[in-house]
């Protein structure tokens, strides 16, 4: 699902790159949203897991 999510995010900057709604380079706003997401998702990952009884 992670993966899933970050190539929808890859996709929608370079289209608003081409649509020039962002301006310069895709992957200048990609590489920070992905090390942002990876670590929110270690984060959260931890939260998800059920406990053994």
């Amino acid at each position: 699902m992670f993966v899933g999510l970050l190539l929808l995010l890859m996709g929608v900057l370079m289209l608003l790159e081409k649509l020039d709604i962002i301006y310069g380079d895709a992957w200048d706003y990609f590489i920070p949203i992905a090390i942002i997401a990876l670590g929110a998702s270690f984060i959260f990952k931890d939260k998800n897991k059920t406990k053994p009884q």
